[in-house]
């Protein structure tokens, strides 16, 4: 009962910020046939979809995390050292889930009528607010703790959403990724850090002098990876690398599949980048 009660205050906090946007509630003119969801106001569907992600994430902690075994637990996961829980790849895991959701969820949200930046605006804070709410269920695990340092990267990972959406150019030029392989048995779904890369990478085809040129489907990579902190007893590696790959979004935008192509901005084709690593 204590950690139902718990995570349901908890998921209170979660839509705080977005009760504010009750003063400005616009319902939408449905039919009476419409279903309950198309009768919302689109201020209430964004509070309902914050919500349910936080509700998501309640339940799994509960499940797997132990949320609720502990009192206030104060984290000190640090960065990058070898001897933190995944090696600094969850870092980098926190930056990219914050920015990828404050992303899709400002697609969402502008497809319920807000204006693009408005809708970015919205988006970053809910992605945002909802990691935060994570962390503090973490806080209350004997296993995971409160991180400042996860709070950081949630925080980066908000903002720079919203600097690419202000910055189209920017958005053409640059894309950040992640790319899922099995390199080891998978220990989970949200912590299997050690099957992943994260990377920066630079599209050609956002340079206006390579648009009309084959290089357009060209990408350098940049990125960083942690192995073998899955088990206490594997050799524990960390390394930085860079590659080339094709740019697939390109590739498949010109062939008019948008919405496979947007995905990809965010999702690596596993396999796909030959890489060059340095071993930290």
């Amino acid at each position: 009962m204590k950690k139902l009660i718990f995570v349901l205050f908890a998921l209170s906090l979660s839509t705080a910020p977005l009760t504010a946007l009750a003063e400005e509630k616009t319902p939408d003119l449905q039919s009476d046939t419409d279903g309950w969801w198309n009768k919302q106001s689109r201020e209430n569907k964004m509070i309902y979809t914050g919500l349910s992600a936080a509700a998501v994430i309640g339940v799994w902690g509960l499940l797997e995390w132990d949320y609720g075994s502990a009192g206030w637990y104060w984290g000190n996961e640090q960065w990058f050292q070898e001897d933190t829980k995944y090696g600094g790849a969850d870092k980098f895991g926190h930056f990219w889930f914050t920015y990828a959701a404050a992303d899709g969820l400002t697609a969402l949200y502008s497809s319920w009528g807000y204006e693009r930046d408005r809708a970015n605006m919205y988006a970053a804070w809910t992605s945002w607010t909802v990691q935060a709410v994570m962390e503090g269920m973490d806080a209350t695990s004997e296993t995971q703790g409160f991180s400042w340092e996860d709070m950081v990267m949630n925080t980066l990972g908000a903002l720079s959403s919203v600097v690419f959406e202000r910055n189209p150019k920017l958005d053409d030029l640059i894309d950040l990724k992640v790319e899922y392989v099995l390199n080891e048995t998978p220990e989970g779904i949200f912590d299997d850090y050690s099957n992943q890369f994260y990377s920066i990478n630079l599209k050609l085809d956002g340079f206006d002098s390579l648009k009309n040129t084959w290089l357009r489907y060209v990408e350098f990579q940049a990125g960083y990876f942690s192995r073998g902190y899955n088990e206490d007893d594997e050799l524990k590696k960390r390394a930085v690398y860079a590659g080339v790959t094709l740019n697939f979004s390109r590739i498949l935008y010109e062939q008019g599949w948008n919405k496979t192509g947007k995905a990809l901005e965010y999702l690596q084709v596993p396999y796909s980048v030959p890489k060059a690593s340095h071993y930290l």
